[in-house]
C-alpha cells in the first residue's frame, strides 16, 4: 500500500524538466563564452550626407575618460571599461547578465573615410563617431569589348 501514496513516475514530466535544465545550462554556458565577444557595444553604421556615422548603444557604467577611439587601417576600434557602481556582494546574485570590465569593439569601414577629420561625441551614454566619406579613387569602370569568334 505504500506504493499508492508515492508519486507516480511520469516520463514526460521528467523529460520536460531535463530539457529545461539543459536549456538553462547551455544558455549560462554560452553567456560565459560570449561575455567578451566583439559584439559589445552594439553599433549602428549609416551614411548621413557626406559622412559615415557609427553610433553605439548607451555605454552604461563607462567613464568617458576610459573611452578610446582609433583607426587602424580601415577598422575603427572603440575601447573602454565598464565599472559596476552598485555595492552588491557577488554571492547575493541569483542571476547576473550585466557585464563589467574592459571591452573592445572593431568595425570594418564599408567605405573609405577621412579618419583625420573624424569627430567623436558622447551624448546620453551613446558614442557617435562621424567621419567624412572619401571618393573611392581606386574604383574604376572597365569597358567590356565584344570579341567576335
Amino acid at each position: 500500500m505504500a506504493e499508492e501514496n508515492s508519486p507516480k513516475f511520469d516520463p514526460v514530466k521528467e523529460f520536460v524538466a531535463l530539457r529545461d535544465n539543459l536549456t538553462r545550462a547551455v544558455g549560462e554556458g554560452l553567456k560565459s563564452v560570449t561575455a567578451n565577444t566583439s559584439m559589445f557595444p552594439a553599433v549602428d553604421v549609416y551614411i548621413e550626407g557626406e559622412n559615415l556615422v557609427i553610433r553605439t548603444e548607451p555605454l552604461l557604467g563607462v567613464q568617458p575618460a576610459s573611452i578610446e577611439v582609433g583607426m587602424e587601417d580601415d577598422v575603427l576600434v572603440i575601447s573602454g571599461e565598464t565599472k559596476d557602481t552598485a555595492d552588491i556582494p557577488p554571492e547575493a546574485f541569483v542571476s547576473r547578465e550585466l557585464r563589467f570590465g574592459p571591452f573592445t569593439r572593431s568595425i570594418r569601414m564599408v567605405r573609405k573615410v577621412d579618419a583625420t577629420a573624424a569627430k567623436a561625441s558622447l551624448k546620453n551614454g551613446a558614442l557617435t563617431v562621424t567621419m567624412p566619406l572619401l571618393s573611392d579613387s581606386t574604383s574604376q569602370i572597365i569597358e567590356v569589348t565584344p570579341v567576335e569568334d
